[in-house]
């Protein structure tokens, strides 16, 4: 139920429904509506013990049914931590543009600097991270040492 869903029965609880056959029918339909939730609620509990105590033998078409969304939601598992390491990545090429900046003067230095080149001031190296599983990358590694990788120079 969302918030707003919330605060509307909420609001209906507290007015009297006496005289009002709108907020009857509203009241009646919150009272079905929770009831189907537990309802369904239970039946799944039952379907899962059913599926646990060997159910899955007995019903093939629903094994089959389960195991392609367990498939897809593996995938999507997978899309959503790479999306997840893109955003880190992301991050850590915005984090590694501004250690380009002199913090002393504020110019703009080359890849790599170890000094700025407008003041001299001592430069900080950015770290590097592995864009699929974001493991910090030590210096000179080419390729991540957590997933293997390749690691952008």
């Amino acid at each position: 139920m969302g918030l707003l869903d919330g605060l509307v029965k909420g609001l209906a609880d507290i007015i009297p429904a006496e005289g009002n056959p709108e907020l009857k029918v509203y009241k009646a339909q919150n009272e079905l509506k929770d009831l189907v939730a537990k309802e369904n609620e239970i039946f799944a509990r039952l379907g899962r013990q059913v599926y646990a105590d060997g159910g899955a033998d007995n019903h093939p078409d629903v094994k089959a049914n389960l195991d392609a969304l367990a498939a897809t939601r593996r995938e999507i598992e997978e899309r959503i931590k790479a999306a997840q390491g893109e955003v880190e990545a992301k991050k850590q090429a915005e984090q590694a543009e501004e250690a380009r900046h002199c913090p002393e003067c504020g110019s703009a230095n080359p890849d790599g600097a170890a000094f700025c080149q407008s003041c001299g001031y001592k430069l900080a190296q950015p770290k590097r991270f592995c864009p699929q599983c974001g493991a910090e990358a030590t210096p000179g590694s080419r390729f991540c040492n957590e997933c293997g990788t390749k690691i952008m120079e």
